[in-house]
């Protein structure tokens, strides 16, 4: 994207998301009709725990989304673009579904910081598949994963197809989960403390091992179990890793080398090395607390998203 098209897009995400209102945008869903089967609260787009009651004149389009990344989300026409919803866990720094970024084809800006309904959204202008029309998408971070709305509309309705996506995302409801603030972290804070439930696992594990065994073999297993353990923690972060979290997932990278040092240390017998690495690794678990505590920081916003 030129720099031209993303100030244009900025513009146009935040002047008319400004203006959206919800009791104009959207309409309730009708009251279930006791005489069939399946009479429940209609429901226009559902992925995951996501759900967002039909606003008025839209209708499911009966196949897959057509948008770009987007393929495997339900597709629903709205008054003014072709609109998806889609719920995962967080596969990109963005916040948007790893599909989407590929097919934007390193043309993804900067996320525009937008306010709707209490909760803090991200919004992005990406390339449409087809010519003269834009895309819009809208990305909620929650404790149950990340939710993405995208509208697809002619680029002379753009600004309508934004109205549309962001009063859709204020009517959204995710059952039981708590908005996040997006910020580079936020991704990889989403991830961690599973990452780190596990890494923690082994590491209780593998330093008493460490510190029983007394052959070189043995101390050498331990190492390199340890260094497997944080090496794994720091993958599991790296496709996720903005701000705060490059820096922790760095100080893990280079745990697992130490641990790994360690490892040869102990198995060649050399016993000044293998003091000296104890201590940096020491020194490293101890830089691993404000790093952990900076990348988990956010916490649910005020309003729930369910």
């Amino acid at each position: 994207m030129t720099v031209v098209r993303a100030r244009v897009a900025a513009a146009t995400i935040v002047a008319v998301a400004a203006g959206v209102t919800l009791g104009t945008a959207l309409a309730p869903s009708p009251a279930p009709d006791p005489r069939r089967d399946d009479a429940s609260p209609r429901v226009g787009l559902a992925s995951g725990v996501a759900r967002l009651p039909l606003p008025a004149g839209w209708v499911p389009l009966g196949r897959r989304s057509s948008l770009p990344g987007l393929d495997h989300a339900t597709a629903v026409r709205g008054v003014h673009a072709e609109v998806a919803l889609d719920i995962r866990p967080p596969e990109d720094p963005s916040l948007l579904p790893a599909a989407v970024v590929r097919a934007a084809d390193g043309a993804v800006s900067e996320p525009h910081l937008l306010q709707l309904a209490g909760r803090e959204v991200w919004g992005y202008e990406l390339p449409a598949r087809a010519p003269g029309k834009r895309l819009v998408a809208l990305t909620l971070p929650t404790t149950g994963g990340v939710v993405t709305i995208a509208c697809q509309a002619l680029a002379e309705a753009s600004r309508s197809a934004v109205a549309e996506c962001a009063g859709a995302m204020e009517a959204l409801d995710v059952d039981g989960a708590q908005a996040l603030p997006p910020a580079p972290e936020t991704a990889a804070g989403i991830v961690l403390p599973k990452a780190i439930e596990g890494l923690n696992r082994q590491r209780r594990k593998w330093r008493r091992a460490l510190a029983a065994r007394r052959s070189p073999a043995g101390r050498d297993e331990a190492a390199r179990r340890l260094a497997n353990a944080y090496a794994d923690a720091a993958a599991r972060l790296r496709p996720l890793a903005s701000g705060e979290a490059r820096r922790l997932t760095a100080a893990l990278a280079g745990l697992a080398r130490s641990y790994r040092t360690l490892a040869a240390a102990s198995l060649r017998r050399d016993a000044p090395a293998a003091r000296r690495t104890g201590m940096a690794i020491e020194a490293g678990d101890r830089r691993l607390g404000p790093l952990l505590r900076a990348v988990s920081r956010a916490q649910p916003t005020d309003r729930s998203a369910g």
